[in-house]
């Protein structure tokens, strides 16, 4: 497919492969990884990382809401995905129809779920437990208990497992979760109950807390080269443009909305083709972020508008219009994703699946291209 926009996410899939073949090594052959996915996989294209992540070996996916297992389940029939939130109970079959393993907990949607399954297409959940962090799940109560085993006798009606959320604040606070959560388990089991999967970690707790990884853990951001524990892991995504238009600018003019950043020299300025919609938040405007063109860094100047931003270009030596931008990367020099969480105050994961749809994604395995994603040209998709 020809390539309509130059500002693109470009993936590496063999670092991808990198990270699962760590983080196989360090949970053994007994924990089973649930990659999640939510969220356009972080920003990286959930549809296509989906296949690739299968390819290299995992089988149990998450993500947020129903329409994004939707999605996912129109391209991929095989793979297993659990929707970590709460649907609306009018939309619960869809979940049932479509293979999804959903979210359970109240004795209502289950039976709502059952009504909606048969023989044939069973309803699979997995149950949620409130162990601290007061998001969602049954509260560890006896009687919650009790629910938990009327909703194993309903009809039709799959558990695939159990699970729950660190807050991951102090050690003490993770401790009394895994305690609470052991609780509920242990007064399920206690009553004949058992589930095929227990999960309490994420990528960050499986790490820290590897005592509390059950036969499940869920990872996200680990996968994508983000864990704070493991210095090793290999970052996927670099977002990368180019110039579009060069101007010498005299000394005392202002650049922008506001025609701020005025300077008292003359300066070379360069325009690109994206602005703060495409994941590059306002916050770093005035010099306060940055992008590289060949390897030089260039200083964001003026206000960041909505689909256009402006460089310093003047120390670039032969700067030329199609000169290639990196704006995040990994690689020395650039402005990386945590660097651009830093320094507008946001989150990393945040600022990654702030990418918007418009913005193509194109994937490397082995140093050529083998996929390409825009999601408003490629009408098939």
């Amino acid at each position: 497919m020809e390539h309509l926009r130059s500002t693109r996410a470009e993936i590496n899939l063999d670092n991808l492969k990198y990270n699962i073949d760590v983080l196989r090594r360090e949970l053994g052959p007994e924990v089973e990884p649930m990659a999640i996915i939510k969220a356009d996989c972080y920003g990286h294209g959930a549809v296509i990382m989906m296949e690739y992540m299968m390819k290299y070996g995992l089988r149990y996916f998450g993500v947020a809401s129903l329409n994004e297992a939707m999605e996912l389940r129109r391209f991929h029939k095989a793979g297993e995905i659990l929707v970590l939130g709460i649907s609306p109970d009018r939309l619960l079959h869809y979940g049932v129809e479509n293979n999804i393993v959903q979210t359970c907990c109240s004795l209502r949607q289950a039976k709502i779920l059952s009504a909606c399954a048969t023989p044939e297409t069973p309803a699979k959940i997995q149950i949620k437990v409130d162990s601290g962090m007061h998001r969602l799940g049954f509260a560890p109560t006896e009687e919650n208990m009790d629910i938990v085993l009327q909703i194993s006798k309903l009809p039709n009606l799959q558990i695939e497992g159990i699970f729950s959320h660190l807050a991951l604040e102090t050690r003490d606070d993770d401790y009394r979760q895994w305690k609470c959560f052991q609780q509920f388990i242990d007064g399920c089991e206690a009553r004949g109950l058992s589930f095929p999967f227990k999960s309490l970690d994420d990528g960050i707790g499986s790490i820290r807390y590897p005592e509390m990884r059950y036969n499940m853990v869920r990872p996200g951001s680990f996968f994508y080269g983000f864990n704070p524990h493991l210095s090793t892991l290999r970052p996927l995504m670099q977002l990368k443009s180019e110039i579009v238009h060069l101007q010498t600018l005299p000394a005392g003019e202002g650049i922008g909305y506001g025609l701020d950043d005025d300077a008292g020299h003359d300066r070379i300025i360069a325009t690109l083709p994206f602005g703060y919609v495409d994941g590059v938040p306002r916050a770093l405007s005035h010099y306060r972020g940055w992008c590289t063109v060949k390897g030089i860094k260039c200083p964001i100047v003026g206000l960041l508008c909505m689909d256009q931003a402006m460089i310093d270009v003047t120390d670039v030596p032969g700067v030329q219009v199609e000169d290639e931008v990196v704006v995040y990367s990994h690689e020395s020099g650039a402005m990386t994703y945590p660097e651009g969480a830093k320094r507008t105050d946001f989150n990393r994961n945040g600022l990654q699946a702030a990418l918007p749809r418009r913005v193509p994604k194109v994937y490397f395995e082995n140093g050529k291209e083998v996929a390409y994603r825009d999601y408003l040209f490629d009408l098939e998709n």
